[in-house]
């Protein structure tokens, strides 16, 4: 069912998309893996993924797919669960490859959720601090090296039980829902990063940390301001989607992106974000981007947009590629892990720096 209220208004689009000199080209979106400010939860990746195909040229696409693949018309809506055997899957991985309809045409911007609650962290806390002795942590990427620092070294410095308890008491100080007693929440969140920084046993991490220490003011801040944050801070769906689009229009100019709908993609918050990109606004100057070219940012659904399952296809590949770097891979994380590298966006939110944003150490 379509979303209703007045919160998804504006913003819906029901017409078919269609490449043109207002519109630019047409980028089509849709996420797996989403756990909302769960960042804890089993799933470790959130994936969105960038289909630049407008509807008129998608319907083409998914006719000749359903043709090749025998897939009843009592389908709907293409889904990834549908390609699960071999000979499926093999036909639809064609369109990302050479020669293939969707070739050159699609990305994949994904999320490591450990590592985006540390980059939270860095963000809401040690920035602050840093802004108010004027430090700008994102020159030479210092704000970065934090969070990879806590994410990917802290679990060998502290030992898996206290950075469990450090991630567990950031998540539970910093997520939407009133955690009751603020202060005890911030109390456990600052008794859990005086006892890490106490046990640590790698510099960069307690270096981390001794910036943690010294931003009880900011955490007070944060929590003293009763009006509701838009996005909530652990929302990282905005992100994504303002990466990914940013990283389309710098490659192609003018472009307009439809997302598929989503609770959380409200009308203000598709505004926000279209705006901000149009602005180039940046926490600092040297985070500042150039002024991009957004003409719309809008939801529609599948059922409407034969892109919306292009993309659907291609975020369901990328999470059978994620699960299958946990430790369980299957057929289909084998074949595709090949197909669906190349496609990563390397501004994706992982600690990373190579081109697999799954091959993070996590012991």
């Amino acid at each position: 069912m379509p979303l209703t209220g007045p919160d998804y208004v504006r913003f819906t689009y029901s017409a078919p998309t269609l490449d043109s000199d207002a519109d630019g080209r047409w980028i089509a979106c849709d996420e797996s893996g989403y756990d909302g400010e769960d960042l804890l939860s089993e799933g470790l990746y959130m994936m969105v993924a960038g289909v630049a195909v407008d509807d008129a040229e998608a319907e083409a696409i998914v006719g000749d797919l359903r043709t090749e693949t025998s897939i009843q018309p009592t389908v709907r809506d293409l889904k990834f669960k549908h390609f699960q055997r071999g000979d499926r899957l093999q036909k639809l991985s064609r369109l990302w490859q050479n020669g293939g309809a969707l070739h050159g045409r699609c990305s994949v911007y994904v999320v490591d959720k450990r590592y985006g609650i540390m980059s939270k962290v860095i963000d809401l806390l040690v920035e602050e601090e840093a802004y108010r002795r004027g430090i700008d942590l994102h020159v030479n990427r210092q704000a970065r090296k934090l969070a990879r620092a806590l994410a990917c070294d802290g679990r060998r410095a502290l030992k898996d039980d206290r950075f469990n308890k450090l991630e567990q008491a950031f998540v539970a100080f910093a997520r939407r829902r009133d955690p009751g007693d603020r202060q005890a929440v911030i109390q456990t969140f600052y008794d859990e990063v005086e006892a890490a920084w106490t046990v640590s046993t790698r510099r960069n991490v307690t270096e981390a940390l001794q910036w943690l220490r010294l931003t009880r003011a900011h955490a007070e801040a944060l929590h003293n301001d009763v009006a509701p944050q838009q996005p909530p801070y652990l929302e990282l769906l905005d992100t994504a989607l303002a990466t990914l689009a940013r990283a389309w229009s710098e490659r192609m100019g003018t472009i307009s992106v439809l997302a598929d709908e989503h609770r959380e993609l409200t009308d203000a918050r598709l505004e926000v974000t279209r705006n901000v990109l149009r602005s180039g606004a940046g926490a600092t100057p040297s985070s500042m981007h150039r002024r991009l070219r957004i003409q719309r940012m809008v939801r529609g659904s599948s059922h409407d947009h034969a892109s919306i399952q292009l993309a659907d296809l291609l975020a369901g590949a990328a999470g059978s590629v994620a699960k299958g770097d946990t430790g369980k891979p299957t057929d289909a994380s084998v074949l595709l892990r090949p197909v669906i590298l190349p496609l990563i966006e390397r501004t994706s939110l992982v600690p990373t720096e190579g081109p697999d944003p799954f091959s993070r150490d996590r012991m």
